[in-house]
């Protein structure tokens, strides 16, 4: 994955996070909105536009990058609280481990993130 898909993907999980949303006022959000319509469907040039966006807002941006670090880098402290008892049943062969379904890193569910009534509405649509 690209540093660019890592950060939409980061900046969408921030949108989605009800805790970290708090960080975003109405005005930022309308912002957002107006800002990502206008781009094209093309990560590197909203990832570029979102990490212009997020500078100038020092708690934003700590934010995705604390998000970013996790993404990058893999939790050691992880493997130590889970249960092997808990890991040996899930990856059991007669049970295989499901796997969430990622949504994919675009224009759309960056959107979706910013606004989750923006599918709904009848003049938004593919771009």
């Amino acid at each position: 994955m690209s540093f660019h898909e890592q950060n939409l993907e980061a900046f969408i999980e921030l949108l989605s996070d009800k805790r970290s949303r708090r960080l975003f006022t109405e005005n930022n959000l309308a912002e957002l909105a107006k800002m990502v319509s206008a781009l094209p469907d093309d990560v590197e040039k909203l990832s570029i536009a979102i990490a212009t966006w997020y500078e100038t807002r020092p708690t934003i941006v700590d934010a995705q990058l604390d998000l970013l670090n996790e993404l990058l880098s893999p939790s050691v402290a992880a493997p130590q609280k889970t249960n092997p008892l808990a890991i040996e049943r899930v990856s059991s062969p007669s049970q295989p481990a499901v796997q969430p379904v990622k949504q994919p890193i675009n224009k759309q569910a960056l959107q979706q993130a910013i606004d989750p009534q923006w599918r709904d509405r009848p003049e938004s649509g593919p771009n």
